[in-house]
């Protein structure tokens, strides 16, 4: 696997402990995909589906060691009220947010050393038709990790 993949992993393993039996307000983390594009919500929801955003080199420093930041989205979805919506919306943001970020140190490494920063880099809610029974929210971050170009 690749840095990126392991990274990838430990995201959705973070994610896929959100369920209330763990303590959290919501069940989203019962399925978690990476990268999935289509829902079927009979089967699906709750879910969350990680989708992997564009890399950006950010420091050379060697010919083949790069510094790279990554673009992460956390967009989950769930059935909601449909006359409020935007409930369920802020219990799936505060999940996301509390799942990644918990237990992170202050300094020094992330995501079990395999990072050297993550970022919070905000939130968005999903705009749905009036009367519609599925929210969709989401988070937006970002990690710096160094990659060896030679060994991925």
């Amino acid at each position: 696997m690749s840095k990126a993949s392991d990274i990838a992993a430990e995201l959705t393993a973070r994610i896929a402990k959100i369920t209330k039996a763990n303590g959290y307000a919501t069940d989203i983390g019962r399925h978690v995909f990476r990268g999935k594009r289509r829902l079927d919500e009979e089967t699906h929801l709750p879910c969350v589906i990680l989708v992997e955003g564009n890399d950006s080199p950010k420091t050379d420093d060697s010919l083949t060691a790069v510094g790279i930041e990554q673009a992460y989205v956390f967009e989950s979805h769930d059935a909601c009220d449909p006359d409020n919506p935007n409930d369920k919306a802020h219990l799936m943001i505060t999940d996301l947010k509390r799942a990644i970020f918990s237990g992170e140190p202050k300094h020094g490494m992330r995501l079990n050393g395999k990072v050297r920063a993550l970022n919070y880099k905000g939130r968005v809610m999903g705009a749905r038709e009036d009367g519609a029974s599925m929210v969709f929210a989401g988070i937006h971050i970002t990690v710096f990790y160094t990659e060896d170009l030679t060994n991925p």
